[in-house]
């Protein structure tokens, strides 16, 4: 239908340059996040291990973002106390088992990838297409569920130590990396005093409360017995949410909204 009004080569060229805004926007917002003033050519890696390191550990978005903020990367910089400020934002293994909760069976998990695996080397499946979508059924959520029951196995073998020191390992391994680029960020930046100018991007950056599930709910269920001064003392906190609340529950998370990494 949009080839009768636009061209093919003109969609493609708004495709592309899409993407290349969305990559740019997406960088100036990481790196005011993370503190850093200047660019860097390791940036897309560097955001691209930390949300990994995130997924893997099991760290809350927002949390880490505010921990990060909180250390200090400069001349006073300690890996080992960064490093277990970090763990206190990782899920144990007991959390993770009781977190993660597939929607297919392991067994389903297992037939449902063969069904695509067959279809795309029977056809290539050039176009990308989904043979389970007849059924509703998305193959990203068959991916994120057969790797759900890959951590499950893994953590039912692991102690907590294990999982503590696994932990600690990937964000030391981040946090090295990060203290680098903020060494090179500081001898690229003109601002005078670096170390106030990252932090006051920092805290216009990283919210220090969201609408998480768990205190969106506590509103809700008070309203429905005719109690509505939580979810007007929410509206005024949510105005205001780089600022730290008086009630320190509002900037808390459980365990459920520490099962995946979001952005926010």
């Amino acid at each position: 239908m949009f080839a009768l009004v636009v061209s093919q080569q003109k969609l493609d060229e708004v495709l592309q340059s899409w993407e290349e805004v969305f990559e740019k926007e997406y960088s100036t917002l990481m790196r005011r996040k993370l503190g850093l003033l200047t660019s860097g050519s390791s940036d897309k890696e560097l955001f691209s291990k930390l949300f990994e390191t995130m997924r893997e550990t099991h760290s809350d978005f927002t949390t880490t973002f505010l921990l990060l903020q909180s250390a200090d990367f400069l001349e006073d910089f300690n890996c080992d106390r960064t490093v277990e400020q970090m763990l206190t934002n990782c899920l144990s293994a007991g959390d993770v088992k009781t977190t993660l909760k597939p929607t297919y069976s392991k067994s389903d998990c297992a037939a449902l990838l063969k069904v695509v695996q067959q279809f795309s080397l029977a056809s290539g499946n050039e176009a990308g297409f989904n043979p389970l979508a007849m059924y509703g059924i998305e193959i990203d959520s068959v991916l994120r569920d057969h790797q759900i029951h890959q951590d499950l196995e893994k953590f039912d073998k692991m102690s907590s130590e294990d999982r503590d020191q696994e932990c600690r390992d990937k964000w030391r391994e981040w946090l090295v990396l990060f203290k680098t680029r903020v060494d090179e960020d500081r001898q690229n930046s003109n601002a005078p005093n670096y170390k106030e100018s990252r932090l006051d991007v920092q805290k216009k950056s990283n919210p220090v409360v969201v609408p998480r599930n768990h205190i969106l709910q506590r509103a809700i269920d008070r309203a429905e017995l005719g109690d509505y001064s939580l979810a007007r003392r929410l509206l005024q906190v949510f105005e205001q949410p780089y600022e730290t609340p008086p009630e320190q529950w509002l900037a808390e998370r459980d365990i459920g909204d520490k099962g995946a990494c979001t952005v926010t």
